[in-house]
């Protein structure tokens, strides 16, 4: 990829932050080169430019396009050069806009906040992922995380290291499903944990819901941890792939009788 020069260079890596929502820093930030990171430690996702000697030109010489983190609903970038640039036009036009009313700008069209959860409820984790790319000027819904402060603490306080995962279609005007995680309490009652609401269940979907899932509970690769289900569209291999070391215990259900499913997929009859 070769840039006009480093001014360019930081412009498109600002629009890359604000629309897939990622937390980068730019260190070193000069005008020879610059060096873009993920701010969470453990990601490698990775971005260098610099000028090339020969040509002049501001070429990406390095460029790692992974990323191990999950999306985040503020960022540092979306500052007011970055509004300023974006709604240039809008804000001319009506020279007399109200900040409040380019907030509500930037959420409608970035698609950047879920404030209001986390305002009236601090510690609270949201999500919200939106598609740009199917309908042309339009943010159409993909998927909704919440896990409320209070349910988060009182797992990690005084919960059993157990959850349960289960999914089940939404009726009404607005179609999806409802994906869920749940726990048991010292009195042996499910307790709720986290909830997302997504177009379909798949394997992209779970991923997604886990992964905010798994940051909110420290769960790390699963450690200590058992993890329950009945054999949920896509949850086996997400689970595999992102809580290895977890204790899985999958049961699918038949009118005349009960079957046990170990994580290999290997069935046992059981008595009930």
């Amino acid at each position: 990829m070769v840039f006009e020069g480093a001014d360019q260079f930081r412009k498109t890596v600002a629009d890359y932050a604000v629309e897939y929502r990622r937390q980068l820093k730019l260190r070193p930030n000069e005008k020879h080169r610059v060096r873009v990171k993920c701010k969470n430690v453990k990601c490698k996702w990775l971005l260098y430019a610099s000028i090339d000697r020969d040509s002049g030109d501001f070429i990406v010489k390095n460029y790692h396009p992974i990323h191990k983190c999950i999306p985040l609903n503020r960022n540092k970038l979306c500052n007011s050069k970055f509004i300023a640039r974006k709604f240039k036009d809008r804000i001319i036009s009506q020279p007399y806009i109200r900040i409040w009313e380019i907030q509500d700008l930037v959420r409608k069209t970035l698609g950047l906040y879920v404030d209001v959860i986390k305002q009236t409820n601090p510690g609270s984790s949201c999500g919200v992922k939106i598609d740009k790319k199917t309908e042309l000027g339009k943010n159409l819904f993909v998927y909704f995380y919440v896990c409320f402060h209070a349910f988060k603490q009182g797992w990690l306080e005084g919960c059993r290291n157990i959850i349960g995962f289960d999914g089940c279609f939404l009726k009404g005007a607005c179609k999806g499903e409802l994906l869920v995680a749940v726990g048991k309490n010292g009195n042996n009652q499910m307790y709720p944990i986290a909830w997302a609401v997504v177009d379909t269940e798949t394997k992209h979907s779970w991923s997604w819901f886990i992964s905010y899932l798994i940051a909110d509970l420290n769960l790390g690769t699963g450690e200590g941890l058992t993890v329950m289900s009945d054999m949920q569209k896509g949850l086996i291999p997400v689970l595999l792939e992102l809580l290895p070391n977890a204790e899985k215990k999958m049961r699918v259900r038949h009118i005349w009788s009960n079957w046990h499913v170990n994580w290999k997929g290997e069935e046992t009859r059981k008595q009930f």
